[in-house]
């Protein structure tokens, strides 16, 4: 079953009307290629395989219908009308939008494709954990007390025994399938968040002129924080200090979201170029507009791709998942932040 990543409404808002066609088409962006037009938004980010559950082959179809009903259906009602300068933001506009940006970052290629490195860092941690002599013994000792506290025959659990469950676990977790499962989870759970900060935060529209319109990236929700030098870092966070967040919704709107975070610097308006610059780097592949421009392909090009979700941005590396899993079971579950 081929999967929708940036829905097709939302694709819809950066076509043309094609006079040969009759029917609504967008020019596609992509690095070391000329732009090519005629390109349909029902097709132009559906992807084979894109929310299969290797545990349950029905999950895909349901997920994709759900993900249609309670994230773009609220939003469609709407979303035409954002780039009319009359339009204002409304509270149930912005519960809505809130939902919205989260699954359309959630749901995309690049958030896909860094299930693999978090699969990669969890089995990392487990290795280390299991020559941690040190940690052995801890969980042994632990596991030892927990026989005798339910009452079961006194006996001392085994280095063996600790080091053939943490085995067990780093295989369970080492099948081929792994990434995707973790990441239909991921998809599940977010479906039930609501990013509060996101939701309380200032939500503002910006524009852009016809002649030198927004791109819509594969991975269009895009953050970065403007330092003092008035230089952009990207992939912040949703709740990290300064972050801005970002999603084109037309050629010439887009929405500029400010989450109730510490805020230390001025909120600069963000232009254009740095809003088309942000949506190709994060790109896994293509960005679209409706018209073709020589100059914004040339822009384009130079920033294909640099950020990948998990590497370059919205990285996991410094969480110390070694100590995290080591008080998981010694029972000392994570405070929630």
């Amino acid at each position: 079953m081929k999967s929708h990543t940036v829905p097709k409404k939302l694709l819809e808002q950066f076509a043309y009307n094609d006079p040969v066609t009759r029917s609504k088409r967008l020019w596609r962006y992509q690095k070391g290629q000329a732009p090519r037009g005629r390109v349909a938004p029902k097709a132009a980010t559906r992807w084979d395989g894109h929310f299969a559950n290797p545990a349950n082959a029905a999950t895909e179809f349901i997920l994709e219908k759900q993900l249609e009903r309670e994230t773009e259906h609220p939003v469609n009602q709407f979303i035409e009308t954002i780039g009319y300068r009359t339009f204002v933001l409304q509270q149930s506009h912005v519960r809505a939008l809130t939902g919205y940006v989260t699954m359309l970052f959630n749901r995309s290629r690049a958030r896909r494709a860094a299930s693999q490195g978090h699969a990669d860092i969890m089995i990392e941690a487990f290795r280390s954990l299991r020559s941690d002599q040190q940690r052995l013994s801890e969980l042994i000792g632990k596991h030892t007390m927990d026989i005798v506290g339910h009452g079961s025959d006194v006996r001392m659990v085994t280095r063996e025994e600790v080091i053939a469950a943490i085995d067990s676990t780093i295989a369970a977790h080492s099948d081929a399938d792994e990434p995707q499962r973790r990441y239909i989870q991921a998809v599940e759970t977010m479906l039930k968040y609501r990013d509060e900060k996101m939701l309380n935060g200032a939500w503002n529209i910006i524009y852009a002129e016809p002649d030198k319109p927004f791109v819509i990236g594969d991975a269009p929700v895009v953050t970065w924080e403007r330092n003092e030098k008035n230089l952009l870092n990207f992939g912040l966070g949703f709740g990290q200090p300064n972050v801005e967040v970002f999603l084109p919704v037309s050629p010439t709107t887009g929405l500029h979201i400010l989450p109730t975070v510490v805020r230390t610097r001025r909120v600069i308006t963000p232009t254009t170029d740095e809003v088309n610059m942000s949506q190709a780097m994060f790109a896994t592949t293509y960005c679209f507009t409706n018209v073709r421009s020589d100059d914004l392909d040339a822009k384009l090009q130079t920033h294909f791709g640099k950020i990948r979700i998990g590497i370059e941005a919205f990285s996991v590396r410094h969480i110390d998942y070694k100590k995290l899993l080591f008080d998981i079971l010694m029972g000392r579950l994570p405070q929630a932040a």
